[in-house]
């Protein structure tokens, strides 16, 4: 009775997490739909921005980001870009001077601190009315920055997050299987920004009225909880696809694991910082919402335990071929992930993507359980390949 009660206790919480919260946000969207305003009265009427790059060793890739972000079409005299880069020892501050004639700044903060520090610092030194927080190695389409300032037309709106397209490195089965998991996300944000409270953003390109942003604590991801603080105040957040930026997926399986594994803590920590202010505002629906998608996600690797647990102690035939075909996949997933490059790979990256995303769950909870540092950034190598995928929305990044 015990492994019937756990089983039903997993798969309820893994059906509502995949199935049941999209399906809410379908129907609150129908019933309270949150559009915006979207019209600017030509080019003087367009606000003011800032593209904020932050930016640490990533001399691989700063040239082609600025000479992308310097051709963007926006209205002249009311885009600035600014390079804040933390204590980076290549030649990305010297690539940032270069383009200094071009209408970049570059702010240099000494030593490397952390990412969200060093925003912090940047912030009270922007002029623009909108910041737009943006990665180095995120390249954006040409009328990607207007898509994402429109809807700031409508005074309701507070923040905006644009789409990410990942991009295989060389046909890349690692990013082939981060892509079927970006594409469930990214459908979410959609959801949730339809009804003007999206949770959380993409950290390549999304976008915050200036004087609405807040200073965050080092340990956690900016573009998680940005939106979710103003979110919380009653403000619009919304999802912008027309928006996109693009990235490359991570070389290898180690790249990845780190990345994840440090996303999901500070995203387990975000929780525990914004929960306060969603308590204080009465943010109820926010609070849903970080609860269905983040909470249930960071605790996949418990309900796939509980349900392994589960099917072995409920006993028969039914359970117990579920418990040893769990067996066997788990099994499978490091055979898969050292297959030659093939085919055959690229159909089973599903499965090694799940096991590093529960692989990274474990590591992000180990971190945050025992008082990791989380705030300073390593850059992992995930160059831009320079093709634009052409309408493909392999649909969203970090």
């Amino acid at each position: 009775m015990a492994g019937l009660f756990l089983f039903i206790i997993a798969l309820t919480a893994l059906v509502y997490h995949h199935l049941g919260y999209p399906l809410l946000l379908v129907l609150r969207a129908r019933l309270r739909p949150r559009g915006a305003t979207s019209h600017h009265a030509g080019d003087e009427g367009w606000p003011t921005v800032n593209l904020l790059i932050s930016a640490f060793n990533e001399e691989a890739v700063l040239a082609g980001k600025l000479t992308n972000a310097t051709s963007l079409d926006y209205p002249a005299g009311r885009l600035e870009i600014v390079v804040a880069s933390d204590g980076s020892t290549d030649r990305t501050n010297a690539i940032a001077c270069e383009f200094a004639e071009k209408g970049v700044t570059l702010m240099e903060f000494t030593p490397n601190r952390g990412k969200n520090l060093v925003l912090n610092d940047a912030l009270p030194r922007l002029r623009g009315d909108i910041v737009v927080f943006t990665d180095a190695n995120g390249m954006y389409r040409p009328d990607a920055l207007r898509a994402l300032i429109a809807p700031f037309a409508d005074p309701r709106v507070a923040s905006v997050c644009g789409e990410l397209v990942y991009q295989n490195y060389n046909e890349n089965p690692i990013a082939e299987g981060y892509n079927r998991y970006w594409e469930f996300d990214q459908l979410q944000k959609r959801l949730e920004g339809a009804a003007g409270t999206l949770l959380g953003a993409n950290g390549s390109i999304f976008a915050v009225r200036r004087e609405l942003c807040r200073p965050i604590p080092n340990n956690v991801c900016n573009d998680m909880v940005q939106p979710i603080l103003v979110a919380a105040e009653g403000y619009l957040c919304l999802y912008e696809p027309g928006a996109l930026s693009f990235e490359a997926g991570s070389r290898d399986l180690g790249d990845e694991l780190r990345r994840r594994s440090r996303i999901i803590g500070r995203g387990i920590r975000g929780i525990a910082f914004t929960w306060p202010v969603i308590r204080a505002n009465g943010a109820w629906a926010i609070g849903w919402e970080l609860l269905s998608r983040k909470g249930l996600r960071y605790l996949t690797l418990l309900w796939f335990f509980l349900l392994l647990v589960g099917s072995g102690l409920a006993g028969g035939l039914l359970f117990g071929t579920l418990f040893w075909l769990q067996i066997l996949a788990y099994l499978a997933i490091p055979f898969a992930a050292r297959l030659p490059e093939s085919r055959f790979k690229r159909l089973a990256s599903p499965l090694v993507y799940f096991g590093i995303g529960n692989l990274a769950a474990m590591q992000g909870w180990w971190k945050v359980l025992s008082g990791s540092e989380l705030g300073r950034w390593q850059t992992a190598e995930r160059p831009f390949e320079g093709r634009e995928a052409s309408g493909s929305t392999a649909t969203e990044a970090p």
